[in-house]
């Protein structure tokens, strides 16, 4: 089973359980929700929120014997920075980082629904129409991954999952990879039946077109019920996915297949991309261009930028929240910076700080939103496109003293505002 997996599962016999645990203070542990090779999920309860999420659960690399135990400290770390680079509405979405002496535990997304593959279980196929459904989930969400540089090499049912709403979402990025100047990767990774061609022969590939080839052999099962490439025997099975040669069903539509047979192409400078696909008749069918543009927009920004609280930013800190902050319990640090967050501590009232960086913002010309029951906050600077540029909460520590919270947007113009104008804003001003 993944480790990504939606789906409840009980925990071993003679395994102990952690249900009823709370961990850090912050969230309580229920049923587990799978396992893989280093990795356990389980559900949990966020006491602050009341929401439920997923926690996957490492050992701590970096605590004695913690290499042995479970994954390299690089491989963890390099599974974070992939996540905290992906907001997306079709990506599980990684909350933060939490370690106690032993464990690492990642805060994800629940996917409440399960695993997309169960939905084939159980109907044996999908129809051509709720298959074309899914797939543009599915490239929205890697067109977007491949945009920021970010590839998954891993991809396949079983990693694909279904929010409550029975929405996609990509999950398990423990063998993904980040951009590193176009160069050829080597590794083997992926699962057999998924694996593209040129990964077989060893002579390196383009993560972006392995992902390609594994988004084909997901639409040919969904709509299909089997694999366009399967044997008893695994080296016959490779030299099938290696030659490139399946049959589609009789039940296919002829844009289903020629759609597939460009997917599916052995010859990876031959095979359709993501922007292919997209333009693709099939792909295209019964949607209007405003709605597929809707959908490969990405959707990042809205969760990346959405409120964590409903009432007023300026409202007193909780204990719950003073933890958030606090470097023991979030492990921000260790895997990099995130999409961008600053946190300043001030000596001096909220609305202070907004004005400042609203000013900021009316000054280089973006537009200017404050939110909050009485105007003390949120406020987002937002481009003429609709864009975010910067969202800024400030939270009230004591009488004296706030948390002043910068969650900055993607891009060279939005680091380089930060630096400029948000920052000297942010910060208290020197007095002489």
């Amino acid at each position: 089973m993944s480790p990504a997996t939606g789906a409840v599962a009980s925990a071993a016999p003679g395994e102990e359980s952690p249900a009823g645990t709370v961990l850090l203070g912050r969230y309580e542990l229920g049923g587990l929700l799978g396992r893989g090779a280093s990795a356990k999920v389980y559900l949990a309860r966020d006491l602050l929120t009341g929401e439920s999420v997923a926690i996957k659960s490492f050992p701590n690399p970096r605590a004695s014997g913690g290499a042995e135990e479970g994954r390299r400290p690089a491989a963890i770390e390099r599974e974070a920075a992939i996540l905290r680079r992906l907001r997306h509405r079709h990506v599980v979405r990684l909350h933060e980082i939490l370690a106690t002496r032993k464990k690492v535990h990642f805060v994800l997304d629940l996917a409440a629904g399960g695993e997309l593959f169960s939905l084939v279980d159980a109907s044996g196929r999908m129809t051509e129409d709720l298959a074309r459904h899914y797939f543009r989930q599915l490239i929205s969400a890697v067109r977007y991954c491949h945009a920021r540089g970010v590839f998954h090499r891993d991809i396949k049912p079983e990693n694909l999952l279904l929010d409550e709403a029975g929405a996609l979402k990509v999950a398990d990025f423990g063998l993904g990879a980040v951009a590193d100047g176009g160069n050829l990767r080597h590794t083997l990774c992926g699962t057999p039946a998924y694996v593209a061609p040129e990964i077989l022969s060893r002579k390196g590939y383009d993560p972006a077109k392995v992902d390609i080839w594994s988004c084909g052999v997901v639409l040919f099962v969904l709509a299909a019920g089997y694999l366009p490439f399967n044997d008893a025997s695994l080296v016959n099975m490779y030299r099938k996915i290696y030659a490139g040669k399946f049959r589609c069903p009789s039940w296919f539509s002829p844009a289903l297949r020629d759609l597939l047979r460009r997917v599916l192409h052995p010859n990876p400078d031959a095979r359709i991309d993501a922007d292919g696909i997209v333009a693709h008749p099939w792909f295209c069918d019964g949607a209007s261009d405003e709605e597929l543009a809707r959908l490969m927009v990405g959707g990042h920004e809205e969760a990346w930028f959405k409120p964590e609280f409903k009432e007023d930013m300026a409202r007193e800190m909780t204990a719950f929240d003073i933890l958030s902050f606090s470097p023991g319990s979030d492990l921000s640090a260790l895997f990099g910076a995130g999409p961008g967050k600053e946190r300043v501590f001030v000596s001096e009232p909220a609305a202070d700080v907004l004005s400042r960086v609203e000013a900021a913002g009316r000054k280089e010309g973006y537009r200017v939103r404050r939110e909050g029951k009485r105007g003390t906050g949120p406020v987002y600077l937002e481009e003429e496109s609709g864009g975010i540029v910067a969202k800024v909460s400030v939270f009230k520590l004591a009488d004296a003293v706030c948390v002043v919270e910068v969650v900055k947007g993607d891009g060279a113009e939005a680091a380089l505002f930060w630096t400029e104008r948000l920052q000297p804003a942010v910060k208290p001003p020197v007095l002489s």
